[in-house]
């Protein structure tokens, strides 16, 4: 086999275990986790994995497995078009743009009887973060939220298992969301952006 065609194998590969990973992926998110270049370069390797990826327009391009890619790398994860890829895309966007060194989407947090499930944790030289993505979630259940992280600090739980409590990132879509929000988080550990703030 020629050292270009396993290099090009090997670039696969890593693009279908970011997929995976991932779920969705934008063009850009794929060309920034890759260092892939122009997007002209990225828009002929994406196409010229064939059937291995399937794909649908947002605001630009969002891929995924597609069966034969699941197969060639042996994952069980399958995705469809949902009206959660944009949270999904959103929060990878916070990965791209951290890159911590310990990532865990959806986690769930137990204590006391109660249960909160953040969007995900990250860990970025030793600081943990909870993250929390809204689009389109009310206000209402933002602070409903908000209120169970802050039982969460209260309650010492993390801080006797793991040190000091996480900060809390919210990203959200809008100026008028963001201010909302920042007054929802009041004492807690938090920085509020949105999605411009980090891309």
């Amino acid at each position: 086999m020629q050292p270009n065609t396993l290099t090009k194998i090997s670039r696969w590969r890593e693009i279908l275990s970011s997929c995976d990973q991932f779920g969705y992926l934008t063009t850009s998110q794929i060309q920034r986790l890759h260092n892939l270049g122009s997007r002209r370069n990225v828009s002929r390797i994406l196409n010229d994995m064939g059937g291995l990826l399937s794909s649908f327009r947002e605001s630009e391009t969002v891929w995924y497995l597609s069966a034969k890619g699941r197969k060639e790398i042996g994952s069980e994860n399958v995705r469809k078009r949902t009206l959660h890829v944009q949270h999904s895309i959103m929060r990878n966007e916070v990965y791209i743009a951290y890159r911590p060194d310990l990532w865990k989407p959806e986690y769930s947090l137990k204590w006391d009887g109660n249960e909160l499930v953040a969007d995900a944790i990250f860990r970025k030289n030793g600081a943990y973060t909870f993250l929390e993505i809204d689009l389109t979630q009310s206000i209402a259940a933002n602070e409903r939220k908000i209120a169970a992280y802050r039982e969460l600090r209260d309650s010492g739980k993390w801080q006797a298992k793991y040190g000091v409590f996480p900060t809390l990132m919210v990203l959200t879509s809008s100026d008028y969301r963001k201010q909302k929000l920042r007054s929802l988080v009041g004492d807690l550990k938090s920085e509020v952006l949105i999605f411009s703030d980090i891309t």
